[in-house]
């Protein structure tokens, strides 16, 4: 790799000749070649911290920080599982060159936007006219179809509603202010307990948000990723007031001016689904008292989440797959 890099300073620096004897000059070419030069050598500190990374033998464990063998899969000293824990090889050179952080809230606003990007093309919007709070909105029936909630099918044992209308959207301004908070709130949880905790928390807390709109409001269709948003704020808020430490309750506290928010937007804006968010709320701050922040601290729990999550994933695609299967004979149906 020394050849490599010295390989790319003689490059750069041939560049530069060659632009300069094509005439360049001045504080300002200076500049520029000072700059191109610390980029190399920035790109190079990076590239030489991966190679460093992909042969490391050891790893730290996050319980004890013992240095243990990159092979073994529990800390041989606390028992502490060392899934996920960078090690060398290729599974770290994958994990470097992968992004940064935050891989389920990408996925779920990707799905997020994605869904209502083919439920446009295919039905286009009733929103004309009506405002930037209806540009590109469906209709009530369409949302149906694609599984909003709806407390008569459900009834009828579509329960797979409850999950898919988390993933649904009455138009573009929804889809963006939900996308921005899940983006904004998504990884300070993500990258505090984890992908798999936060899928679940996520999961859990929109299906008891639309669990509560049923029980409240039976009669109204209602979508939308805010009941899941709101119980990530409750989570937040309950986590850090009470077992966060004093970082916690900073973030608890400007978490709460969200909230206040929320219920501005709910006192100003019609058809906002209050008991949603309110389901969602109580879900995240009753989970706030149990899930713990990081990574399991044992093999057992380690499989016990791996469980957990495998079913919430299960239930998840599961409840897509029924709607696909529903959509060809509702549309069917609802030909005259």
């Amino acid at each position: 790799m020394g050849t490599l890099y010295g390989a790319l300073h003689a490059g750069l620096e041939t560049l530069i000749r060659l632009i300069e004897a094509f005439g360049a000059r001045g504080t300002r070419w200076e500049w520029r070649k000072r700059a191109w030069r610390q980029a190399l050598e920035l790109r190079i500190a990076t590239w030489q911290n991966l190679e460093r990374g992909v042969r490391a033998p050891m790893r730290v464990c996050p319980g004890c920080r013992l240095l243990v063998p990159r092979d073994v899969a529990v800390c041989p000293a606390c028992g502490v599982s060392l899934r996920g824990v960078p090690g060398g090889g290729l599974g770290r050179l994958f994990g470097l060159l992968a992004p940064e952080g935050a891989a389920v809230s990408r996925l779920l606003v990707t799905v997020n936007v994605l869904l209502s990007v083919i439920i446009y093309l295919i039905w286009g919007s009733e929103g004309a006219g009506g405002g930037l709070l209806r540009l590109f909105s469906p209709s009530g029936d369409v949302l149906r179809l694609f599984g909003a909630k709806w407390m008569p099918d459900i009834m009828q044992g579509q329960v797979w509603r409850l999950v898919t209308a988390n993933y649904l959207h009455g138009g573009l301004v929804h889809l963006a202010v939900n996308c921005y908070t899940l983006m904004n709130l998504g990884p300070l949880i993500e990258e505090s307990f984890g992908a798999r905790k936060f899928f679940v928390i996520y999961t859990v807390t929109g299906i008891a948000a639309f669990v509560t709109s049923s029980l409240v409001s039976p009669g109204a269709l209602s979508i939308g990723a805010s009941g899941a948003l709101c119980g990530l704020i409750g989570f937040a808020i309950i986590f850090g007031r009470y077992r966060g430490g004093t970082m916690g309750r900073a973030i608890s506290n400007q978490l709460i001016q969200w909230l206040v928010y929320m219920v501005f937007m709910t006192l100003v804006i019609r058809g906002i689904d209050t008991a949603a968010h309110i389901g969602g709320l109580v879900a995240g701050g009753l989970l706030a008292l149990v899930v713990q922040p990081g990574r399991p601290r044992s093999h057992a729990e380690d499989l016990a989440l791996n469980l957990l999550t495998a079913g919430v994933i299960l239930i998840t695609v599961g409840s897509f797959v029924a709607m696909v299967l529903a959509y060809g004979p509702a549309v069917a149906a609802a030909r005259p």
